[in-house]
């Protein structure tokens, strides 16, 4: 076997890395790591090789051993890093050092899927890469807002980069491998399992700088990604919610615990301390989500407007997002609250 065969027959037969941490230079020896894995089949083994190595050239799917110059270093803090990946897409993203991932429920809330997709736009039109997993719900909208606004997104799947998963996000699992780039461990044909996803969040959490939590319920996958980052050093954020919504019962423990608590994007340029530009002399909070916006047109700045009317006229919005997207205008100085009325400053 050559070099980039050998590293993705490990990759395949599963090779755990401790296995092989202190061999990595020696080809003798990680041959010999292969030949201990039970029930594996020479002859299988090389055609498997053979047939990843073909489709990659053919699909433009680059692989990247651990020991690759283009093989992310924060990768390697991990205990158990990813023996090989696969990528396609623009490499060159991994070596950005204003990365940020944006994770939550599969089944957010319109609050925060509204807030996801605010955060992913703003954190991009900032030069931030946005991290997530291309799940449903908050990675999707992260993954698309930043998109929209001709930022650069990076996708890590649980699953071979040929399988669509889940398969409504086909599309936008193409558009991010011509914009952006998918990276997985697994190899071509792998699909998803009930295991692959927890690893998939160590990707997610190391090659971040630090992970934006939206929503998360008590058992949410969002929370591991935030104990990876707690382990490696990184910094968490977390959007707080109403304390009686089973969606922000995560993250409203993650600050109870110490996590950094976000009102809008600029805490977290804050936090890495950078300077919010204006653009046509309005600073960029200034701009507001498109629920914001339909909230707003609800209210007048003659009379103060009932929550319950409001509420009324925006029969699909739940009463507790609500409740969050009139205190986000209120503290944008938007709109005055007086006895639960508000109006337009």
């Amino acid at each position: 076997m050559n070099n980039i065969e050998l590293w993705v027959a490990l990759s395949l037969v599963k090779v755990p890395f401790k296995r092989i941490r202190d061999k990595l230079e020696d080809i003798n020896l990680l041959e010999s790591a292969i030949r201990e894995r039970d029930n594996v089949n020479k002859n299988k083994l090389k055609e498997r090789v053979k047939s990843i190595l073909e489709f990659s050239e053919k699909s433009n799917v680059e692989l990247v051993p651990y020991i690759s110059e283009s093989y992310p270093e924060s990768l390697k803090h991990l205990n158990d890093p990813p023996i090989l990946l696969y990528c396609k897409g623009d490499l060159s993203l991994l070596k950005n050092t204003k990365m940020i991932s944006i994770v939550g429920s599969r089944r957010p809330t319109t609050y925060g899927r509204s807030q996801a997709m605010e955060f992913s736009k703003q954190l991009a039109s900032f030069g931030f890469t946005i991290v997530s997993g291309l799940a449903r719900g908050i990675d999707e909208s992260a993954h698309r807002s930043c998109l929209e606004v001709g930022g650069k997104t990076i996708a890590v799947l649980g699953n071979g980069l040929d399988i669509f998963y889940p398969i409504e996000n086909r599309e936008l699992q193409v558009e991010i491998s011509e914009s952006g780039l998918l990276i997985s461990e697994y190899s071509l044909g792998e699909s998803p399992t009930t295991y692959s996803f927890p690893q998939r969040n160590r990707i997610i959490a190391a090659i971040s700088r630090g992970t934006l939590v939206v929503e998360a319920a008590k058992k949410s996958g969002a929370l591991l990604t935030a104990n990876y980052c707690l382990d490696l050093g990184k910094d968490v954020f977390a959007l707080p919610g109403p304390v009686s919504s089973p969606k922000s019962f995560g993250t409203n423990t993650l600050i109870k615990n110490g996590a950094i608590l976000v009102r809008s994007f600029e805490d977290i340029l804050d936090e890495y301390g950078y300077k919010i530009e204006k653009v046509n002399n309005l600073e960029q909070s200034d701009v507001l989500t498109a629920q914001e916006e339909r909230v707003l047109s609800c209210l007048n700045s003659s009379n103060y407007t009932p929550f319950e009317l409001i509420s009324s006229k925006i029969e699909d919005l739940e009463p507790q997002d609500l409740i969050l997207i009139l205190t986000e205008l209120t503290l944008k100085n938007k709109i005055v609250e007086d006895g639960g009325s508000y109006k337009i400053l």
